[in-house]
């Protein structure tokens, strides 16, 4: 198959590397370069910054010595608007919020699970860059395979043409004939330019995509070993990690809305209305919430949901995987069961095809016969060889399903 792909995408005369520099002196493209390129430029890894900034900062949070920051308050009191007997007081303090039992340790496992996540992000990015690489390379190939076939068609009006001609220059057949074959020959060379046009658009698209200008020399895939979807796929490795976070999240969804008990240390400084010296002092003092715990409540309940949503997405992405992927093996066997009577049906088109050719030559049957004879063995071939590409491009589509990146 990978012979027959090769020598179809050479025999497009120069179409598809009209533009392209010398391969030998290029580094080799593979469907690993080409995913590399993609996603080295997908839109969604801006994100990965933020995620990473997500994560240090709880971190950070987790390594502060306090749970708040620091407060500190000063306080003056004077009777020169009252008794006006002298009397003055000065109080500062600093208040000390200080974590909860396991609240520092809840913080720093979520930082943990906040990190573990990027990688996970990224597999599925790269799943999604090799979605676009698959895409667009079977794309052009299905183009390819137009172009090619129109070609033949083109070659044999030609001939076709060159043969009546010679005929009706001879007397063996009408000057209409050769109005026929001409008016077929024309058609095919329509049919060519407008195949042209198409593979250059999937051209175009395939280099906007992966900044290359030709194909890599092996695009077949292999059928993966295994047809069962498991933990390890992409998207539900990431919707499992994400699980894993948000568990954590529910577990430091209890200290949200808490008040953290609070250590003060404080001086103060006063006098009497006898304006003796200042009497300073130092104390400490200790707050603490009282039957909090419904204040809690409302976070740890939405923490809740979040994960209750997420688990029900990982199902619904898992069961929906396994359904594509049962659709796309049975896809494949439908068409594997075509090509082999595709492959009955060609030949024996090819073998009605030479017999008219033999009978036309001998006058036997008129063009139009000979034509519709041959138009339907050259639909059969073009079905094959497209039907040869669509295989392996829902073997591509397979290894896609099953999450295997390139």
């Amino acid at each position: 198959m990978k012979l027959r792909m090769l020598c179809l995408l050479f025999g497009l005369s120069s179409s598809l590397f009209s533009y392209s520099v010398n391969a030998e002196e290029a580094d080799p493209i593979t469907l690993k370069t080409l995913t590399d390129y993609v996603y080295s430029q997908h839109p969604a890894r801006q994100a990965e910054s933020s995620m990473d900034a997500l994560a240090q900062s709880r971190a950070d949070l987790a390594g502060k010595i306090f749970a708040e920051p620091l407060s500190l308050s000063v306080n003056h009191f004077n009777d020169v608007i009252g008794s006006g007997e002298g009397l003055q007081e000065w109080e500062s303090s600093v208040e000390m919020p200080i974590w909860l039992p396991g609240e520092k340790r809840q913080q720093q496992n979520l930082s943990r699970h906040l990190a573990a996540e990027l990688p996970y992000y990224q597999q599925r990015i790269r799943l999604d860059a090799s979605a676009q690489v698959r895409r667009h390379v079977w794309l052009v190939m299905l183009s390819a395979v137009k172009v090619r076939h129109a070609e033949t068609l083109r070659d044999n009006a030609r001939n076709l043409l060159k043969n009546v001609e010679n005929r009706v220059e001879g007397g063996d057949l009408a000057s209409s004939e050769a109005l026929l074959a001409k008016s077929h020959h024309l058609e095919m060379q329509s049919q060519l330019a407008s195949a042209k046009m198409d593979l250059q658009k999937s051209l175009n698209q395939y280099q906007y995509l992966t900044g290359q200008q030709v194909l890599p020399d092996v695009i077949e895939e292999n059928l993966p070993a295994s047809t069962e979807i498991d933990k390890a796929h992409p998207l539900l490795a990431e919707l499992e990690q994400q699980i894993a976070r948000q568990r954590s999240e529910m577990a430091n969804a209890r200290y949200d809305n808490v008040q953290h008990p609070s250590l003060s240390v404080g001086v103060k400084r006063e006098r009497d209305e006898h304006a003796d010296p200042y009497n300073n002092s130092v104390g400490v003092g200790v707050s603490f919430a009282l039957n909090d715990k419904q204040y809690q409540q409302p976070a740890i309940a939405q923490a809740s949901r979040q994960l209750a949503d997420l688990q029900i997405a990982q199902q619904q992405q898992k069961r929906q995987l396994e359904a594509d992927l049962l659709a796309a093996m049975d896809t494949l066997k439908t068409l594997q069961q075509r090509q082999t009577l595709l492959k009955e049906q060609y030949a024996v088109s090819q073998q009605y095809v030479d017999m008219q050719q033999r009978s036309f030559d001998m006058g036997g049957v008129d063009l139009t016969s000979f034509l519709r004879s041959q138009e339907v063995a050259d639909k059969h071939r073009h079905q094959l060889l497209q039907l040869e590409i669509e295989i392996q491009q829902q073997i591509a589509q397979i290894n896609q399903i099953a999450g295997r990146t390139l």
